[in-house]
């Protein structure tokens, strides 16, 4: 080629072009490495953190509801948030007003009661109130009778008083006295005597008559003087009968003479030493002996009071025997993410406790359901404690999209589960099975072990866990182990709630 100005002049354009595609070349490639890896790092940090924050807002969640149920707010509602997707929550990155720039947005599901269905389910041989069947044994004067756990009443009972023992003259006395363990209780037919001074007068002819009394005076002279003496006496004032009630514990009287009826007709009448007002039922130890016997006993009649009766009888309301508790839903409450950049993650709430799980199969609790053990070795006795926490199977629905929403709950009721209470350091229990039923393998594993770490915390070692393949469950036998006493104390209810979602979200279903 021939050099010259214009060859000289097209290399240098040449070169010019070639260094323009080189610097575009260079924007390109660190285009391309932000792309590749500065935007989905800035995409991971923020559903990272908002996986964070959809956690909090669970624990929040459950602390709401745990506050409702500890405090018996029946009929009260609480209202939380829960942030569906990272678009309202955090940053986009320094380059956001370029959208190519910018990770994608995650989004998320808010869903009620769509698991499959799980069950809580306990069967066990207890003691379990029924209003139908009042299991009783009856107290006789003077015989003992044996108790073994609290009883629903111990009635005592005065029975056929007559007319004639309510008149003014000679009122009758009565009294029946319970004895158990370090208590005492008498049940009396009290008259009520109200002293008064009476005043006589008297007459005499000699002038010595007022000896014992006040002389008022003379009438008549020489042998035919009539002498008047003023006479005085205490009397009492009869104002009816009442039947009261002394109780003596601790070595010392801590109720004396409380009327339980005032002004008493005839009749029968029934006092119940277990009213909560006599402070029997708190003191009581099992097992004991009660013995019934009379107390009191003035003849007053020429009948001598035979007519009149006492007796007594313990009601226990419950039966005992194998119970199964009817499967209680559990439900759940649950938030799906649509992560674009961190892994797949599934937070729920369910029984009280709030869970997360993930795609690669592992369901974890990060915070424990309200099932829980304790060993008192002192007493040896294992308490367990259920709070059936469940969601009411008729609230349903899901919410999908990446803006915030209202999760609004109310309690609808709490419910004891009927497990007879008992006196402090007592037993309603010989064995229980306590299961839950899923069809996810996953949560069956998880709740294994949930119940393996927790009987081993509580240092309970009678125990048999397992899995079928549609349910995890525990038995617990007690500290003697062998199911022949009642060595375990179930705490028990059952509180319903109702979750409904409000807010911008794209309603699914």
């Amino acid at each position: 080629m021939r050099s010259g100005s214009a060859g000289h002049d097209k290399d240098r354009a040449l070169s010019e072009v070639i260094g323009f595609v080189l610097i575009l070349g260079v924007i390109t490639a660190a285009f391309s490495l932000y792309l590749i890896y500065g935007v989905p790092a800035q995409g991971r940090e923020n559903e990272i953190l908002h996986m964070n924050e959809v956690k909090d807002q669970f624990v929040a969640y459950k602390l709401s509801l745990d506050s409702l149920f500890n405090n018996n707010k029946v009929g009260t509602s609480v209202s939380d948030s829960f942030t569906l997707g990272t678009t309202g929550g955090f940053t986009q990155g320094s380059n956001s007003i370029i959208p190519i720039m910018s990770p994608v947005s995650s989004s998320g599901v808010i869903a009620i009661n769509q698991r499959t269905p799980e069950t809580l389910n306990i069967s066990s041989y207890s003691m379990i109130l029924d209003p139908n069947v009042h299991t009783s044994s009856a107290l006789s004067l003077g015989v003992s009778t044996m108790i073994n756990s609290t009883p629903q009443h111990i009635y005592v009972n005065i029975s056929n008083i007559l007319a004639t023992d309510l008149q003014t003259a000679t009122p009758t006395n009565y009294g029946l006295q319970m004895k158990g363990t370090g208590w005492m209780a008498t049940i009396n037919i009290s008259p009520r005597m109200t002293p008064y001074m009476k005043s006589t007068i008297t007459t005499s002819t000699s002038s010595t008559a007022c000896t014992s009394g006040q002389p008022t005076g003379t009438s008549g002279t020489g042998s035919g003087t009539t002498y008047y003496c003023l006479n005085t006496a205490q009397g009492t004032l009869y104002n009816g009968t009442d039947i009261s009630i002394s109780v003596f514990k601790n070595n010392g009287s801590s109720i004396q003479s409380l009327p339980v009826y005032n002004t008493i007709s005839t009749g029968n009448y029934t006092v119940d030493i277990m009213d909560p007002a006599y402070g029997i039922q708190s003191i009581m130890q099992y097992p004991d002996t009660l013995t019934l016997s009379n107390t009191l006993y003035i003849y007053n009649h020429t009948n001598n009071n035979a007519h009149i009766t006492g007796n007594g009888n313990v009601v226990y309301g419950y039966t005992e025997g194998t119970y199964t508790m009817p499967p209680l839903a559990l439900g759940a409450l649950e938030y799906r993410t649509n992560n674009n950049y961190w892994i797949p993650q599934t937070y729920y709430y369910q029984m009280g406790g709030v869970f997360l799980a993930q795609n690669d199969g592992n369901i974890t609790w990060k915070l424990p359901p309200e099932i829980s053990f304790s060993n008192n070795m002192t007493t040896n006795i294992v308490t367990v404690n259920i709070n059936a926490l469940t969601l009411d199977d008729s609230s349903t629905g899901i919410v999908g999209g990446n803006s915030a929403i209202q999760v609004r709950t109310t309690l609808n009721s709490i419910t004891p589960l009927p497990f007879a209470p008992v006196a402090l350091g007592r037993a309603n229990t010989k064995w229980i099975r306590i299961g839950v039923k899923t069809s996810d393998d996953q949560a069956r594993a998880m709740w294994k072990n949930y119940f393996t770490e927790t009987a081993m915390v509580a240092g309970i070692s009678n125990t048999t866990i397992g899995n079928t393949t549609t349910e995890s469950y525990i038995i617990i036998n007690g500290i003697d182990g062998s199911n022949g006493i009642y060595d375990i104390n179930v705490i028990a209810s059952n509180g319903i709630y109702s979750p409904s979602v409000h807010g911008v979200g794209g309603i699914l279903q």
